[in-house]
């Protein structure tokens, strides 16, 4: 039978099916779980978790409890502060404030004859 072109898939659906209901399993038995360790205790390249459809809502989930068991177990006292912030940042929080200041073309217009005024070469003088 002749292959329909492109690289055959790695992972057959039945394969994929059961690291899924591994996967699942892990999430559940693991206070904390890691993707990579998952992966490397399976076999499997962290990457096809991320490439196949299959593990979709299942990384959602696992990211979701990693991100819950880590906030309570820092807030606890029972994990390493700078490592839960380290892994809470990999997670996309953030210790920074971010502000966003925006105006309109008038305030703009105010703040050139201000900036003008102040600024102006007889002013310097």
């Amino acid at each position: 039978m002749a292959h329909a072109g492109g690289r055959p898939p790695k992972y057959s659906k039945e394969k994929l099916k059961e690291l899924a209901e591994k996967f699942a399993e892990y999430i559940e038995s693991t206070s904390i779980p890691i993707i990579a360790e998952f992966a490397y205790t399976n076999d499997i390249d962290r990457t096809a978790l991320y490439d196949n459809e299959e593990f979709s809502t299942l990384l959602k989930k696992c990211i979701a409890k990693k991100e819950a068991q880590l906030e309570k177990g820092v807030l606890a006292g029972k994990l390493n502060p700078a490592m839960g912030i380290f892994s809470l940042k990999q997670l996309g929080w953030s210790d920074k404030r971010e502000i966003k200041i925006t105006s309109d073309d008038e305030t703009k217009k105010k703040l050139e004859r201000t900036f003008d005024e102040k600024f102006s070469s007889k002013n310097t003088k």
